[in-house]
């Protein structure tokens, strides 16, 4: 029997000096990470349907969390949870990423080197304000998880 988890109980560390400490982003309401391969056609005059190969691949995504005050200023955002040492996030740094489906189980899961391709903040009336960081991988995403 497999198991199914809970979008509660994911998490998404990240780090600055490649591997060696990471903090997972504090008040995060969610994650997402795409796989993708560009698509070569290998058309021709005279062919009846289109033939494509694969090309490179890549990876992308997202997260999002509440705006707290421990977030940071004017381009960049500090990000920590409980005490634990900040991870200065700047639109074009590279970082690495770990993308964990349940934040108790640290072994399984996504992980790759990534530069931030922008934050957003976002204040709306009647809602908690947000952060949004896009991301676009850099090198290979390294995963422990197989779909059947």
């Amino acid at each position: 029997m497999s198991n199914c988890y809970a979008g509660k109980d994911g998490a998404l560390g990240v780090s600055t000096d490649d591997g060696a400490n990471f903090t997972n982003i504090a008040m995060l309401t969610s994650w997402t990470v795409t796989q993708n391969a560009e698509l070569l056609e290998c058309n021709y005059m005279g062919a009846t349907w289109k033939e494509s190969k694969s090309g490179l691949l890549g990876w992308e995504g997202s997260a999002e969390a509440n705006f707290t005050d421990t977030l940071g200023v004017a381009g960049s955002q500090t990000i920590n949870q409980d005490g634990a040492p900040n991870a200065t996030l700047g639109v074009g740094s590279k970082v690495r990423l770990y993308f964990y489906p349940k934040s108790t189980d640290t072994d399984f899961g996504f992980t790759g080197d990534a530069i931030i391709t922008s934050i957003e903040n976002s204040a709306t009336l009647g809602e908690v304000q947000s952060v949004s960081i896009s991301f676009t991988g850099s090198g290979a995403l390294t995963t422990d998880v197989s779909v059947a």
